[in-house]
């Protein structure tokens, strides 16, 4: 069992076993979720990527110097640990701003169905055909209308938890929104902490694992994937963006397109703020 790496926003303690998946093994202290993932998935704040999962693993140890996972002892190698904040770049208003209308013409191209890019294309609401995605479509636009209108409270309060899976999609366009408002406030140094607080404040919910992802958004910690992204946005022409894009919505069924969609509509909503 081999570790490539590790998040560094994983306390010392003990876990258990809170859910098993083909591509994440997740482990619970407190309200904290440490998961352990393959290289595909990628690191993370709270990630252990292992070259093989352990299946059937059902305990976990963070010391000093280790992680144990079951009986196997892994050493924390210090090339090994995975920093996790936002990436701090030279960051040129303009081409930012560029880059971002180009990742929203890539989201309404690119996103699986039924992802919340339909925010950035009419067209793909076609794809909520069943009544109950329809339901579920006004409910997106309710929420989007009430940011729009700058109604940061509501609109959080009507998004977080809407949609299915593990995480819903709601859960992660709200992550996606605290991550791109964070890149404004590091990067852009635009005056947004205000709505950021007003999202994050009324955007956490009963799903653990959504949570963990609101808080590490919230403290400006992101993933490999979206590290990658947010670096790629900053870069006169956007050279690495098409790539970058396509790597970050590889992440779960609509989990990517969800998260980038928060993330282009924060950005895209900073700069409305910026031109003011």
């Amino acid at each position: 069992m081999d570790l490539i790496s590790y998040g560094d926003s994983i306390p010392e303690g003990d876990y258990r076993l809170h859910s098993a998946f083909a591509n994440a093994i997740n482990f619970r202290r407190g309200k904290l979720i440490v998961s352990l993932v393959p290289p595909r998935t990628g690191a993370g704040p709270l990630n252990l990527v292992l070259k093989q999962l352990p299946l059937g693993a059902r305990r976990l140890r963070a010391s000093r110097f280790y992680f144990y996972v079951d009986e196997n002892r892994l050493r924390k190698e210090t090339d090994s640990l995975y920093a996790s904040g936002i990436p701090e770049v030279n960051a040129d208003p303009e081409v930012v701003l560029s880059n971002t209308l180009a990742l929203a013409r890539l989201l309404a191209t690119g996103a699986p169905p039924k992802s919340l890019a339909f925010i950035f294309s009419s067209e793909l609401e076609k794809d909520f055909a069943r009544t109950f995605d329809k339901h579920l479509l006004a409910r997106f636009k309710k929420a989007v209308a009430s940011f729009k209108a700058g109604d940061y409270r509501r609109g959080a309060r009507t998004m977080r938890g809407l949609g299915l899976g593990l995480t819903p999609s709601g859960d992660d366009f709200l992550s996606g929104m605290l991550a791109g408002f964070n890149y404004a406030v590091l990067n852009l140094r635009f005056d947004v902490m205000a709505k950021l607080e007003l999202v994050y404040y009324n955007a956490d919910g009963k799903n653990l694992i959504s949570n963990n992802f609101l808080q590490a958004s919230y403290e400006g910690k992101v993933n490999a994937k979206i590290g990658r992204l947010m670096r790629a946005l900053s870069v006169k022409g956007g050279k690495d963006l098409p790539a970058a894009a396509k790597a970050a919505l590889e992440s779960g069924h609509t989990s990517g397109a969800d998260f980038c969609s928060g993330l282009v509509f924060a950005l895209l909503d900073a700069f409305s703020w910026k031109d003011q």
